[in-house]
């Protein structure tokens, strides 16, 4: 009879074998290690790659094309998310724990991202024709219907919602894991 326990565990098994885990090519602990740390990077390296993909296509005409490469670039940490919840880690309480200077930049990398990205696109509907015409997109559309500035509004209302929401949400979790230290912390003083 299978337990939803022995489910997960062997979702993580199959995760961990179609990774590489156990696999011999891991060698020793510290070449695992330095191993984790390439797929790692890897994983990070590829999101950026998946980003300027989707702004090279909107600048070429596909705009509306690149939203499934963004949705793509989604996959990645779906998998990390999910992974993590079935190995009782909280992913959402680690992320709290970035350091400013590397929310601030991915921040700000981001931000640039979806200016530019979007820019791309609401240039193309208002224009009818891409920045860099190379025959990707539409035929030229006559004139900007009246909704294309709706999409930059939209666009940066979104931005700021997201933004305002994950802030309130690192705070929460910075508060979180302060208080679950605190806690272990005076376990600790009564020992």
């Amino acid at each position: 009879m299978n337990s939803t326990s022995d489910k997960k565990k062997h979702t993580n098994e199959l995760a961990d074998r179609i990774a590489g885990f156990n696999d011999p090519s891991m060698g020793d602990e510290r070449e695992r290690d330095v191993i984790l740390r390439a797929y790692t990077l890897g994983a990070v390296v590829s999101t950026y790659v998946f980003f300027a993909l989707a702004l090279i296509f909107a600048v070429f005409g596909a705009g509306m094309w690149s939203v499934l490469i963004v949705f793509g670039s989604m996959v990645t940490s779906i998998v990390i998310s999910a992974y993590c919840q079935r190995e009782n880690v909280d992913f959402s309480m680690a992320m709290a724990r970035v350091s400013p200077r590397r929310l601030i930049v991915g921040n700000i990398v981001g931000a640039l991202f979806a200016i530019a990205w979007v820019g791309a696109i609401v240039f193309q509907l208002s224009n009818g024709y891409p920045l860099i015409d190379v025959g990707m997109g539409n035929q030229t559309m006559p004139g900007a219907p009246s909704s294309t500035y709706s999409i930059v509004i939209g666009a940066a209302f979104g931005f700021i919602v997201a933004l305002t929401l994950m802030t309130i949400s690192r705070v929460r979790k910075i508060k979180q894991a302060r208080a679950e230290a605190a806690a272990a912390a005076e376990i600790e003083d009564e020992d």
